[in-house]
């Protein structure tokens, strides 16, 4: 292969028998490919996508740039449950942010903004979380160890073998019903560990409308970020 080739960040190998390539908005290239491929082969189908890797890249570059990093100055816009809300300043002490038709930051927290907005986004999801889960443990019988809430930048959620259920801190700002999708998408994982076809029909049963929340996740998720 030639020195051109975009580099891969990560090679997912599963039960698949095609390969897709996925790249995430901070420009990392993901392959999915079948158990048998070899590093050939894989590396054969980037070369073939090269072009519209490079464009895929480029285009999600621009939209960084056209979202700039937080600053935490008064009318910035953050989000919640899929509702932007813009930030004001106060004078009080406690809380340091809550959120009352606009997000009030304490002025003495301001050089903590990021620390404290993340600090009432994870305590938000996880207070989400749980009490969706619940009901569909009570009704389907999913076995859930422990949820915790991360800080994952990449990953919606994610689910371990010892039955753990993990939640980007993030996850709250997108719209509720989004947030339902990913919770009983993680929780079907606790009984079928991939992406195929009976897992998808699972996630469906459960969720018929899923597939308007990944769409809408797909579309907005890159905005849902302090980064």
């Amino acid at each position: 292969m030639t020195s051109s080739l975009p580099h891969i960040s990560q090679i997912i190998r599963s039960q698949r028998k095609s390969f897709g390539l996925e790249l995430k908005p901070d420009g990392r290239l993901i392959v999915r490919a079948p158990h048998a491929a070899t590093r050939a082969q894989i590396e054969a189908v980037v070369a073939q996508k090269a072009a519209w890797i490079a464009k895929t890249r480029a285009r999600l570059a621009s939209q960084a740039a056209q979202h700039p990093p937080k600053t935490f100055s008064p009318g910035e816009q953050f989000w919640y449950l899929g509702e932007q809300y813009p930030l004001r300043l106060t004078d009080r002490q406690r809380p340091l942010l809550d959120l009352d038709g606009a997000f009030n930051l304490s002025r003495q927290a301001r050089s903590q903004a990021k620390d404290v907005f993340i600090a009432w986004y994870r305590e938000e999801t996880r207070q989400i979380t749980q009490s969706l889960i619940e009901p569909y443990v009570k009704h389907y019988g999913f076995k859930v160890n422990q949820v915790r809430v991360t800080s994952a930048r990449t990953r919606w959620g994610s689910c371990s073998g010892k039955g753990n259920l993990n939640f980007t801190y993030r996850l709250c700002m997108a719209p509720l019903s989004v947030v339902e999708y990913v919770v009983v998408h993680e929780l079907v994982h606790l009984n079928v560990p991939n992406h195929s076809r009976a897992f998808w029909a699972e996630v469906a049963r459960i969720n018929p409308t899923y597939q308007t929340s990944r769409a809408w996740l797909k579309q907005h998720g890159r905005l849902l970020t302090l980064d």
